[in-house]
């Protein structure tokens, strides 16, 4: 096994990740309720429908947020990836030799 230099990242904490349990948990709710509940009225059957949809766009949103911050670019997160790719450039010789 070959062990990296490099301290393992932790994963960051946010407050994004942290509405996206009680997201997850409302939705859950609101859909148990639409299931059980027999003599729901339309009005009712449509607040609860449209409540549903507003918080699956919202964690969408928030999901949105997470993948821009981890897409962006810190100048520690750069210089690591130029040493990665000086090292995968430094091996490029040796993957010709594994096409045969």
């Amino acid at each position: 096994m070959i062990d990296s230099p490099r301290p393992a990242a932790a994963p960051q904490s946010t407050p994004a990740f942290a509405a996206l349990g009680p997201l997850l948990g409302a939705i859950a709710l609101i859909t148990l309720a639409l299931s059980l509940a027999d003599d729901l009225g339309t009005p009712a059957f449509l607040a609860l429908i449209g409540a549903e949809l507003l918080l699956i766009a919202g964690m969408g949103a928030l999901f949105g947020t997470l993948q821009k911050q981890s897409t962006t670019a810190t100048p520690a997160g750069t210089a690591e990836r130029l040493r990665d790719e000086a090292a995968l450039d430094a091996l490029e010789p040796l993957r010709g030799s594994e096409q045969r």
